[in-house]
């Protein structure tokens, strides 16, 4: 099982975002398809890449850039939130 934990997510262009956070069991790579809940409905994301992001004191987190397949993103979607990564 692939496991992803939602930490914030934030948009970087307007049909792009970014959900970052960690990969607690198993890997993330380009493809692989997460559910996200949000505001009672359920969105369906695929990873376009994954990249680490460098923050302050040395601390990387990991990002998954998607899509935003599903118009109305809102920023900090999905924190909290564990997501279970599927192969296509």
């Amino acid at each position: 099982m692939n496991r992803f934990k939602i930490q914030n997510s934030f948009a970087i262009e307007p049909d792009m975002f970014v959900f970052e956070g960690a990969i607690i069991e198993g890997s993330a790579g380009k493809g692989m398809k997460f559910e996200v809940p949000e505001a009672g409905h359920k969105f369906q994301f695929v990873v376009r890449s994954v990249e680490f992001i460098r923050k302050g004191g040395g601390i990387e987190t990991i990002g998954l850039t998607v899509e935003n397949g599903a118009p109305g993103y809102l920023p900090g979607m999905g924190a909290g939130w564990t997501a279970e990564l599927r192969e296509a």
